[in-house]
């Protein structure tokens, strides 16, 4: 067992910034019930203190054997800082806001937005502490939605931010809501093809087939279709009506990691992911086909240098999810993001 070194965050040269997790724990998970999971394996975050009316300091621990951390990959994952983001947005919103154990919680928005590399988890387990602001958005009475910006601290390094909105509802509310968008509203979108191709693990930073969403298609290089197990002991670390959020931003990860961008190796480019950002529209029914799109991005959202993506989940007729993503060039990656850990 890995002990976790304590979390000195990071001081502008100037300013001597006021240490927000100094009396909190890294040594234990939260209780899993705060944070939606089954599996205390799952849980993420270690500790969780209000600071001021809006601020909060919460501190978490990766360890390298985590399905979204991507054994082997030459720093953190993004994808697991935007599931710890995740992990708190929930934890908060029961500990501190006073909002009921039982309510579904429905995603609009979660990214990640880095200025540098993550450090990487392995061997030994990564402390981090986000600086957080979390809120409740202006709205009707009756609904309850919230936003969370963190800033991400590691050792002596802060890499960049996370964000997450997302309503909290009441149960009969969310009962009414999907019963009313189960359906398809129609049959005309493409059906999954017949000739979808396997992806092995190791394409996409797996150690195993269930790991892998998505299979290719025979016919498009820029497609793949979204392929889950139900019992993932990640992604359904509990019962699901729809195809969980997380799930689909994962799915992108994959898109990303097996495109060939700008004629580098895809996984090269994957593991320099510096914005992610996926945004949420519609439920995905589990028993219905999902087409995963790419597309280069010539927006410019990239910059000079900076590969970027446009992707969609798509069900039938009716979007799910969109996300960008901007990758760095890997010489911007070259300088050893763990030696400060």
């Amino acid at each position: 067992m890995h002990a976790v070194p304590p979390l000195t965050p990071y001081s502008p040269p100037d300013t001597l910034l006021q240490n927000p997790w100094s009396g909190l724990s890294f040594a234990h998970p939260v209780p899993r019930e705060s944070v939606h999971k089954s599996a205390t394996a799952e849980v993420l975050l270690t500790d969780a203190a209000q600071l001021g009316e809006d601020r909060f300091a919460v501190s978490a621990v990766w360890h390298r054997d985590h399905f979204l951390g991507h054994r082997g990959a030459p720093s953190g994952d993004p994808v697991l800082l935007a599931e710890t983001a995740r992990q708190a947005a929930i934890h908060l919103s029961h500990r501190f806001h006073g909002l009921p154990e039982g309510h579904p919680f429905v995603l609009d928005e979660v990214a990640v937005e880095l200025d540098e590399a993550l450090p990487p988890v392995d061997p030994a387990p990564l402390a981090l502490g986000l600086d957080i602001r979390c809120r409740r958005l202006p709205g009707p009475a009756r609904r309850t939605r919230l936003e969370l910006d963190a800033e991400v601290h590691t050792a002596r390094r802060r890499p960049g931010r996370a964000r997450v909105r997302w309503e909290v509802m009441e149960p009969r509310r969310y009962a009414v809501l999907r019963k009313r968008g189960g359906p398809l509203p129609s049959t005309s979108g493409e059906p999954a093809p017949a000739d979808t191709l396997p992806v092995p693990p190791a394409r996409v930073g797996g150690l195993r087939e269930h790991d892998v969403l998505l299979a290719a298609d025979a016919t498009r290089s820029d497609r793949w279709w979204l392929q889950l197990d139900l019992g993932h002991p990640v992604l359904f670390d509990h019962p699901s009506d729809h195809i969980p959020g997380m799930a689909l931003v994962e799915a992108f990860r994959q898109a990303i990691t097996l495109a060939d961008a700008r004629g580098a190796g895809a996984a090269d480019v994957a593991w320099h992911v510096r914005t992610l950002i996926t945004r949420f529209t519609s439920f995905g029914e589990l028993n219905q086909p999902v087409a995963i799109t790419l597309q280069p991005d010539d927006d410019g959202h990239g910059g000079v240098g900076r590969p970027s993506f446009a992707l969609r989940a798509v069900q039938g007729d009716r979007e799910l999810a969109s996300a960008r993503v901007v990758c760095a060039t890997p010489r911007a990656d070259r300088s050893p993001v763990g030696a400060a850990c």
